[in-house]
């Protein structure tokens, strides 16, 4: 018999609540079939070659946490997932914090720079990463601080996007390469203000550099060039008045599939301290699975000597459809296969793309779950978009 399709506005009694509230959809079998799988992969690539050539966003993760000070690489190397040790100034890498069970206690995507590292996180995420951070910190030489306030960030996304920045700044970035296809690069934005001087020369050598510093990072996407500008608060209107000359300007909303294609987690929905870290990525840039000790390493170690997790993050395609929300589940007969996270509608189209965690015996990648709401592709992280031969 196949599962039956039932729809709800929340969760029964008994059931997981991680998976939230939402409709649930049954389904049917796991499908070794690739030509649903392939039209979800056109779809979306159709989709992304329509957009404009330059589209400029609020970032989604506008906080930002600075570990300095001699002893900074080495103090976030022993407390993160990520090997950090011997990673160049310009370099990014993605990391999470677990406590010692192996839960997510924070995520972010650090910044190497000479005096230490830059984090990046959600702005509710700021302080509680600094005090997850100060709880490690005992005598190490380095200061902890949350600069959320001082700067703004913009995403421009597109073909464009490098000529952009160009655009609003007195010389051509340049990254490094790198694995991790994360890279920033200091610049010098082309405008500044009579306030701004005034502003500056009453400021000290330190002072200043914090007050005027602007930042390029790179993301290397395999969907659409993307770049970040960081730029200090003061700033941010002269910054958004040139962008409104040269890119779309659209809303967090507008660009949410984006999000999700890009696999950039946020932390409190598709990752929150329920989930153990191998449950979140598999990806040994962002957990080292050679580093040595840091927090939950143990457990981490244990999983990977067994060989799998229950559960992983997966990106997931499937038809769009107004009772889609966070928390939908996907039934196997009345089996749980797994549930989304997040969840946007691809414009243009009648299919939406998701995150969400889905069931080891189901997490077959580039195949399609035959469900009684049409075909569900799943996808790794980043969305990889090719189609299987």
């Amino acid at each position: 018999m196949w599962g039956m399709v039932k729809l709800c506005s929340g969760a029964s009694r008994g059931e997981d609540r991680r998976s939230g509230t939402g409709a649930r959809f049954g389904v049917k079998r796991p499908a070794m079939t690739s030509d649903d799988f392939r039209q979800h992969v056109e779809t979306i690539i159709r989709a992304i070659r329509e957009l404009p050539a330059c589209l400029a966003v609020e970032h989604w993760h506008p906080g930002e946490v600075v570990v300095s000070g001699p002893d900074a690489d080495d103090f976030l190397h022993r407390v993160s997932t990520a090997p950090l040790r011997g990673v160049p100034p310009g370099v990014g890498r993605r990391m999470l914090f677990l406590d010692a069970k192996g839960h997510v206690k924070a995520a972010a995507t650090g910044w190497k720079r000479a005096e230490g590292w830059a984090l990046e996180t959600e702005l509710g995420q700021a302080e509680n990463l600094v005090e997850h951070l100060e709880w490690f910190h005992i005598r190490e030489r380095l200061e902890i601080r949350n600069t959320s306030q001082n700067s703004r960030k913009i995403l421009l996304l597109g073909k464009e996007a490098e000529s952009t920045v160009r655009g609003i700044t007195k010389s051509q970035p340049e990254f490094a390469v790198n694995s991790a296809g994360l890279a920033e690069r200091q610049i010098d934005l082309d405008f500044l203000t009579e306030q701004d001087q005034q502003t500056n020369s009453t400021l000290g050598t330190r002072e200043l550099q914090n007050h005027a510093a602007a930042w390029a990072r790179r993301f290397d996407h395999p969907l659409l060039p993307t770049l970040e500008l960081v730029c200090p608060t003061s700033q941010e209107k002269h910054v958004w008045s040139r962008l409104r000359t040269t890119a779309q300007v659209v809303s967090q909303d507008e660009c949410e599939w984006l999000r999700v294609l890009f696999g950039m987690w946020s932390y409190g929905r598709d990752v929150t301290e329920e989930r153990l870290g191998p449950e979140v990525t598999d990806d040994e840039r962002v957990i080292g699975l050679s580093k040595g000790c840091y927090p939950g390493q143990e457990v981490v170690a244990r999983i990977v000597s067994r060989g799998h997790v229950n559960w992983r993050l997966r990106g997931l395609s499937l038809p769009a459809g107004p009772k889609l929300a966070p928390g939908s589940e996907i039934l196997v007969d009345g089996k749980r296969a797994g549930w989304l996270t997040s969840v946007a509608n691809v414009p243009g189209t009648h299919l939406a793309v998701g995150l969400g965690y889905i069931r080891r015996e189901f997490d077959i990648l580039g195949k399609i779950l035959l469900t009684d709401a049409g075909p569900v592709g799943v996808h790794p992280l980043p969305f990889g978009l090719e189609s299987p031969g």
